[in-house]
């Protein structure tokens, strides 16, 4: 999941407004090979295990399908709607792949995997913190791209006067490394819950990672892991107390260390402390956002059944608006609203179905029950304030990983 190493294509469907969007560009990504080879070898089993479906789930899926052609039907960009389509399937499968399968899969090769991509993303993330750069050389072959804290369009935070590089790893955007980070962690508690043997290296990836998610100085992804932290020490004490094993000095510790932290970021104003204290309405980047939603609103009002069509939010932006301001050409930062605007209420119902059938699924599953809830509450949280579950790769392996598990037989 972290590598967004990829070959991209630039035919002219994938051009707005004279400029190139690497949303719209056809890219052959490392992982798509991948998901290829699953696809190759799970072929026979994928048609006999279609047949398990029930027929109002295929019926559904069919007719969602068969919306999002039909809203290309005059579309400003067919060709782009195309290439939506078929991301869309392949994520679809990629997630039925790993409902169907993943009570199968070597927990502990997961759970190998998922520490290894925290360690390693948060050591680059790091890195090109304190050089305030990107690292080069052999990273570029993991999908880091090159950049200063001086390149056009960058992330940087500005700290009461101060430029701060947000770090990227092999991410396309600071956000997408927050948002994995907060996943890949919950996943670790996912998958290592009930084993002792690898507590030692979940506190590792934990430490690692949260560290690594307070310089990409993402404010909803670091928000929600402190709120998930609280609330996951909060169940622990209850826990024990139920078990009548709770430990007076293991709770002393665990607070000392909690409101010390807290001191240390009040008291030495921190810059990430400042992040969020800092934050106004009139701050560019949100009044970016603000503009976005009142244009996507205006897309849905004009298709409101259909939408513009999969893949065409771009096309529909206002050129008034976006010529004075080239980084207005983005999608909307919040993935219901981009459903709303692309697909309409067919597409966005049928996103409130999944979710709301995820949590079902979810409920039935009593032991890994709260990681679950949690990353897909995570999804529908984060995916208020940004959009690449949808419009990203990295985002839609998340999206289609966590879904699979939620979906997956207990």
């Amino acid at each position: 999941m972290p590598t967004q190493l990829g070959k991209h294509f630039w035919p002219d469907f994938s051009f707005v407004y004279g400029l190139r969007l690497d949303y719209l560009s056809p890219t052959l990504y490392f992982t798509d090979i991948f998901i290829l080879l699953i696809f190759i070898f799970f072929l026979p089993e994928f048609f006999a295990s279609l047949k398990k479906i029930p027929q109002k789930y295929l019926i559904v899926f069919g007719l969602f399908l068969l919306s999002l052609l039909v809203g290309l039907i005059g579309a400003k960009n067919f060709w782009a709607g195309i290439y939506g389509i078929i991301k869309f399937l392949e994520f679809s499968f990629l997630a039925y792949f790993v409902s169907q399968n993943y009570k199968s899969f070597s927990q502990k090769i997961l759970f190998s995997c998922v520490l290894l991509s925290i360690i390693f993303e948060s050591l680059l993330a790091f890195l090109q913190y304190f050089n305030q750069g990107s690292i080069g050389g052999i990273f570029y072959l993991f999908g880091e791209r090159t950049f200063t804290a001086e390149t056009p369009g960058i992330a940087n935070a500005s700290i009461n006067g101060q430029l701060f590089l947000r770090s990227y790893a092999t991410f396309s955007h600071p956000n997408v490394l927050a948002g994995f980070l907060v996943l890949a962690m919950l996943f670790l508690l996912l998958v290592a819950f009930k084993n002792k043997q690898l507590r030692v290296f979940v506190w590792l990836g934990i430490i690692l990672g949260t560290s690594a998610l307070l310089i990409t100085l993402g404010r909803s992804a670091i928000f929600l892991w402190f709120i998930y932290l609280i609330f996951l020490f909060g169940l622990w004490l209850f826990e024990k107390y139920k078990k009548h094993k709770l430990n007076p000095l293991q709770v002393s510790l665990s607070i000392l260390i909690f409101v010390g932290i807290v001191m240390i970021l009040i008291l030495q104003n921190n810059f990430i402390l400042q992040r969020f204290l800092t934050t106004n309405l009139s701050d560019e980047s949100l009044v970016q956002r603000q503009e976005l939603i009142t244009q996507s609103l205006n897309m849905f009002w004009k298709s409101p059944v259909l939408g513009v069509g999969i893949n065409n939010y771009f096309n529909n932006l206002n050129f008034i608006a976006s010529k004075e301001n080239t980084f207005l050409i983005q999608p909307v930062h919040n993935v219901f609203l981009l459903a709303l605007s692309e697909t309409g209420l067919v597409g966005f119902c049928l996103l409130i179905f999944i979710f709301i059938k995820s949590f079902i699924s979810v409920f039935n599953k009593k032991q890994i029950r709260k990681y679950l809830l949690l990353a897909i509450f995570a999804i529908i949280f984060l995916g208020l304030f940004d959009h690449y579950f949808f419009t990203l790769q990295q985002g839609q392996l998340l999206l289609s990983l966590v879904l699979g598990i939620s979906f997956a037989k207990s």
